[in-house]
């Protein structure tokens, strides 16, 4: 088995004050979760994914606040803001902020990741699970809600998305989202992402540190090495097959030739981390050809870009895994960029 994932001790302490506030001890709250809370004052302890999700769901439980991932940036104080974030924090520009956010995600939570796509005239921020067994809404709703107020409070802009998508169906408080985005918010869509105008993501940021930016920087470029030099065998295998899917089709005997290994040790190797040569392939196919897409690349380039000697084969594929052509999600995705900006 591959190793379990966890999360930085960041919303575990917002969540541990904001139940202790409703009348829940936190000898309690241990109990329930197996958390241990004294240990969350090291900003360097992390816990398991599965007792993250535990504590937000008995914190929607408590509160009997269907919305909390939108709410609990309103508890945040300076001891809740990562190291990752204060990067975002002291950087240039808003621009600068989501591309950190997108290169140091993982370090908050082993299974975020984040990416800043240019389109003609957006940006488009999008956020996925990298662990399907942990996908869940609180998490997403939470970070759009705390990136667009962060985005607010550092360039004293009122910078709003035109649009935002979420993967998970309504959760029947859309109202919230939009009052708090101040866009359309859709449900039930293939990406969790917010389309931002390319002049709001020019505002600089209001009296940031530069060195302080530069030494944290530093810390977390460590941090990201330290993690890709003991990388799992499906973070490996993934890599390898990025690297290599504009090669055409692309074998396991390729990939394990590449990697100096067999393929029974290969296929040996990712069963034990739960998954398969094939189910790699095809999560790497999917998650860059609708990146290539909202980049505006058209269906023949984006087929050639991962790997499709064909175009109508990757036309069929496509519309296996998301339940439409690239031509139609292509058109969605524009046309409600053009719609949210026109109005």
């Amino acid at each position: 088995m591959g190793r379990k994932k966890t999360t930085s001790a960041v919303a575990i302490l917002a969540l541990f004050d904001l139940l202790k506030d409703h009348g829940f001890s936190v000898m309690q709250i241990e109990a329930r979760t197996g958390i241990d809370r004294a240990g969350m004052e090291d900003p360097d302890t992390r816990i398991f994914m599965d007792q993250f999700l535990d504590l937000w769901r008995i914190a929607e439980e408590v509160t009997g606040d269907p919305a909390i991932g939108l709410h609990l940036r309103q508890n945040y104080g300076q001891n809740y803001i990562h190291f990752a974030i204060m990067i975002a924090l002291n950087s240039a520009t808003l621009l600068d902020a989501a591309r950190s956010w997108s290169d140091y995600a993982m370090l908050v939570n082993d299974t975020d990741r984040a990416e800043i796509i240019e389109q003609a005239d957006h940006y488009v921020c999008t956020y996925r699970c990298a662990s399907p067994e942990y996908e869940n809404k609180w998490i997403p709703e939470h970070h759009f809600s705390y990136i667009v107020d962060c985005a607010r409070r550092m360039s004293g802009e009122d910078v709003t998305p035109v649009a935002a998508w979420f993967r998970y169906q309504d959760p029947g408080y859309g109202d919230e989202y939009r009052k708090i985005l101040g866009c359309e918010v859709h449900f039930s869509k293939e990406e969790n992402l917010m389309v931002v105008k390319k002049e709001d993501m020019m505002h600089p940021v209001i009296s940031p540190d530069p060195y302080l930016k530069a030494l944290l920087k530093k810390h977390a470029d460590g941090m990201v090495a330290q993690l890709g030099s003991n990388p799992s065998m499906t973070e490996q295998v993934r890599t390898m097959i990025s690297k290599k899917l504009h090669t055409g089709e692309l074998s396991v005997r390729m990939v394990s030739d590449a990697m100096n290994m067999d393929r029974s040790t290969l296929h040996r190797r990712l069963k034990k981390e739960r998954t398969t040569f094939r189910t790699l392939l095809t999560e790497t196919r999917k998650n860059l050809a609708r990146k290539y897409l909202i980049q505006g690349l058209n269906a023949s380039q984006t087929a050639y870009m991962i790997g499709f000697t064909e175009p109508s084969t990757f036309q069929h594929a496509f519309k296996r895994w998301y339940g439409q052509s690239p031509g139609q999600f292509r058109k969605t995705m524009h046309s409600s960029c053009h719609q949210a900006i026109t109005g």
